[in-house]
């Protein structure tokens, strides 16, 4: 195996090469012999476009929590959408997950579609998770219930980084995104944590102001960087997304991932579980109908034992086959990869190289409004198929 894979490696242009040899910069994560290997084979997968892997993914995201307490308008549980999970993941669960993938992760998220600090777990999870080496972060709405035992906790837990949502620095601004959110609650909480990493003197969690920009909040951007100065936050200003037409298209603000041509990592590096076991595709996903297989929650479900199961699924190798040919039978076409952006512009991307035009002159065509507004689409049950349809059709 080593011969063959000397004899690949030597074959990519040397950008592919320094690229596949390079170390992430994950910032408190061991580096081990394990961790490396599996981040070496895991990118040989995926230049080789592999539809069973090797590999275990560098990253999870453990969505924590499902439920969320504000109403933000660019957001499944924010705009009242259900999909039938729990509201939190057991530690059972976790430590299972953890048991089995924690030694290959460089990463895992607590945060995808709920308000991760609502469960009474996060804290163990990412203690669990610090002791194995491994990088935390959050993201937050902060504006929930909160002392300073829980402020020291969390700062004593390792997390690496902590991220907050503030979308503006007046509560009138900040409460049209974050819709039953209060700006007061919010920053008397970010001074918690502030006052917790000094008394503490911990250099970590990193601690972000994450300012996703409207046109209703642009006049409040100066206004939050002051803010966020004297809470001793780091800022980040990026463009937000809206349901329907993308506000200021071309304009001045970015989002915070920009559209590349380039097969989804989350079908090769990072994983995404739900509260109830179900491996989601992508962070963008939402429904169990479009989940790639579920995990076990007791011995008598009829779910996945182990996570490799679903990670060389059927489901995950017809999604990985589409960056090879776009094509497949109804249930594939019905499937949420067939149509995503992602997969879409690869596929422009390859007959763009493959007729002879430059790189430098194709557009990848959509943004991250796009993105949202397809995942936004896929509400009807009618377009998705259910979990059994699909069927392996070879490696």
């Amino acid at each position: 195996m080593i011969r063959r894979l000397r004899r690949r490696v030597a074959n990519l242009p040397w950008i592919h090469l320094r690229g596949l040899l390079s170390v992430p910069r994950y910032p408190g994560t061991t580096l081990t012999a394990k961790r490396l290997l599996n981040l070496y084979v895991a990118r040989v997968d995926a230049t080789q476009g592999r539809t069973v892997l090797r590999s275990y993914p560098m990253k999870l995201t453990i969505e924590a929590s499902n439920v969320c307490n504000l109403e933000c308008t660019a957001c499944f549980s924010g705009l009242g959408e259900t999909n039938g999970r729990r509201s939190m993941m057991t530690l059972d669960l976790y430590r299972r997950i953890l048991d089995e993938v924690g030694d290959y992760l460089f990463e895992i998220e607590f945060y995808s579609w709920g308000e991760p600090l609502l469960s009474k777990f996060v804290y163990d999870m990412i203690e669990l998770a610090h002791a194995r080496g491994i990088t935390t972060s959050i993201s937050t709405n902060f504006s929930i219930p909160f002392d300073e035992a829980r402020a020291e906790r969390l700062v004593r837990s390792g997390l690496t980084t902590l991220g907050v949502s503030i979308d503006g620095a007046r509560q009138e601004n900040y409460e049209r995104y974050r819709v039953k959110g209060n700006i007061d609650t919010v920053l008397r909480n970010c001074r918690m944590i502030a006052d917790a990493k000094k008394r503490l003197a911990s250099a970590s969690p990193r601690f972000i102001w994450e300012y996703h920009v409207f046109e209703h909040n642009v006049d409040d951007i100066e206004l939050a960087k002051s803010f966020a100065r004297d809470l001793g936050m780091e800022i980040c200003v990026s463009k937000g997304w809206v349901t329907g037409d993308e506000w200021a298209r071309g304009g001045q603000f970015r989002f915070f991932s920009q559209a590349i041509p380039f097969p989804c990592l989350f079908l090769w590096h990072y994983g995404v579980i739900g509260t109830d076991g179900g491996v989601q595709p992508c962070c963008g996903s939402f429904y169990p109908e479009d989940d790639m297989g579920k995990l076990a929650l007791t011995p008598d479900d009829l779910g996945a034992a182990m996570f490799f199961e679903v990670w060389n699924g059927p489901r995950f190798q017809e999604a990985r086959r589409l960056f090879r040919s776009r094509t497949g039978p109804p249930e594939v076409r019905k499937s949420i990869c067939f149509d995503c952006p992602v997969t879409v512009t690869y596929e422009r991307w390859r007959n763009h190289r493959l007729i002879g035009r430059p790189p430098e002159t194709f557009d990848p065509g959509y943004t991250e409004n796009d993105t949202w507004n397809y995942f936004w689409s896929r509400r009807s049950r009618a377009k998705r198929p259910s979990l059994p349809e699909l069927r392996p059709t070879g490696s």
